[in-house]
């Protein structure tokens, strides 16, 4: 719930946000309006109806004081299409504040006052074909509330497993998923934006590769021209973020905290290179430039139209069966790909990175449907994101050796046998680990 005054040349109006639901940067939530003699609130002239019973409104009224404050200045248009969609399109620039921090707003909502929702995306899209945006789901009020708090926007890890009740449909296990993806992606983006952290560039490019996965899994079942569509569009798009890996790579390698600090943060040469590297990958690629695209503004507007228009219920059946009647083969089956690129041999180094995509892929089904399962998912589970942290590790190392044979440092022949020990020491403990989770027992 929230709750605002805006004022505009001395005409007051105080506005009441209840809860709501935001899927791709479309917000759809109730709200109440009430004009006002001054700038200063007052909850008592709304209908008693809309609080709770044991709300004590007059005591909440002398209570309430401004959290933060937005001033920007908003040019609006009103415009029809030829099916008689009826929207207000409006530019907003200025600034959230509080009295110790503000931050920028440049921004374009575009509100349905009468049609159909799906209009809003034909809109939105039309939008993103002629100017440089991005979609984003924080609100101003996000921003003012991040301001009162004093904390900058973090970037956010995927969680443990994706929430899911265990009678949910096909359907709203699809939703759920993509959501969250989509969510994801935003939040990371906007963070990405504000504060280049390459953890934010990361944490994006992970809920990418979720979406896709997502596609991928459901696809066969919700079986619909959109949807294809889509999944092709996102492999394309992920095509141009590849080189995030090297860069995620690079952190591994530069980290003060990480598995090779003690050894490589004390060689200034080889910090200052992958300093120099990781710059001139940021600077080829403009992450910036792919997060303000079209094809990415694109891709998010056409996947939160898909959960609005639900296209698959025209033409595939058994979208309202539960994802439980599915879980199981898809847990199964991603389990036999798995152990046909990890047979129950020793693996080196190239194995174990040449198998890379198939564990991760796994990994991202079992995020999706290990929520259907409450025992036994964290014991199956750990060993195998252990060994994808692994290959992250095998990857710096393997980028280190690479790195060495080109360069001519100082001491390249002992961080060369530095390396070298080093990844035989991860494998040795690799190996370790794929030893248990082989003989882990299967959750589903």
């Amino acid at each position: 719930m929230g709750l605002r005054v805006r004022s505009t040349n001395d005409v007051h109006e105080q506005t009441l946000k209840m809860k709501g639901t935001t899927v791709g940067g479309l917000h759809q939530r109730p709200e109440f309006n009430l004009p006002l003699a001054t700038a200063n609130v007052d909850i008592r002239l709304f209908d008693n109806e809309i609080w709770p019973v044991t709300f004590d409104i007059n005591e909440i009224q002398n209570s309430l004081g401004p959290l933060f404050t937005t001033h920007f200045h908003r040019t609006t248009y009103r415009i029809n299409d030829a099916e008689g969609n009826d929207f207000e399109v409006v530019f907003d620039v200025g600034e959230v504040a509080t009295d110790k921090d503000q931050h920028p707003i440049n921004e374009i909502e575009l509100e349905l006052i009468k049609g159909k929702p799906n209009a809003l995306f034909s809109l939105a899209n039309i939008i993103a074909q002629h100017c440089d945006v991005r979609v984003n789901n924080l609100t101003k009020a996000a921003y003012g509330y991040a301001l009162v708090s004093g904390k900058a926007l973090q970037p956010k890890k995927m969680a443990y497993v994706l929430p899911i009740v265990r009678n949910a449909s096909t359907e709203q296990a699809f939703e759920s998923a993509v959501a969250y993806a989509l969510q994801h992606w935003q939040h990371n983006q906007t963070v990405y934006v504000e504060t280049y952290r390459l953890q934010a560039l990361t944490e994006m490019v992970r809920s990418i590769r979720l979406l896709l996965q997502v596609f991928s899994l459901y696809l066969p079942v919700l079986q619909c021209k959109e949807l294809l569509e889509l999944h092709r569009d996102l492999i394309k798009f992920l095509q141009k973020l590849q080189w995030q890996d090297e860069i995620h790579a690079i952190r591994y390698l530069r980290s003060r905290k990480g598995p090779f600090s003690k050894r490589l943060n004390k060689d200034s040469a080889l910090m200052s290179y992958l300093q120099g590297r990781k710059e001139g990958l940021l600077n080829a690629h403009a992450p910036q430039d792919i997060i303000f695209s079209k094809q990415s503004a694109s891709i998010q507007l056409k996947t939160a139209a898909l959960l609005l228009n639900r296209p698959w219920r025209e033409s595939a059946h058994g979208f309202d069966a539960p994802v439980l009647e599915h879980a199981h083969g898809w847990l199964s089956q991603g389990w036999q790909t798995l152990l046909q690129a990890m047979p129950n041999k020793t693996m080196q180094a190239p194995q174990y990175l040449s198998a890379q995509v198939i564990l991760r892929q796994t990994l991202l089904n079992g995020f999706m449907l290990a929520g259907l399962f409450d025992e036994g998912r964290e014991g199956f589970r750990a060993p195998w994101l252990d060994l994808a942290i692994g290959m992250e590790e095998l990857n710096a190392l393997a980028l280190l050796q690479q790195i060495l044979q080109e360069t001519d440092l100082d001491d390249k022949t002992d961080l060369l046998k530095w390396t070298s020990d080093k990844t035989n020491a991860l494998l040795n403990v690799m190996e370790m680990t794929r030893n248990v989770a082989l003989n882990a027992e299967v959750y589903w």
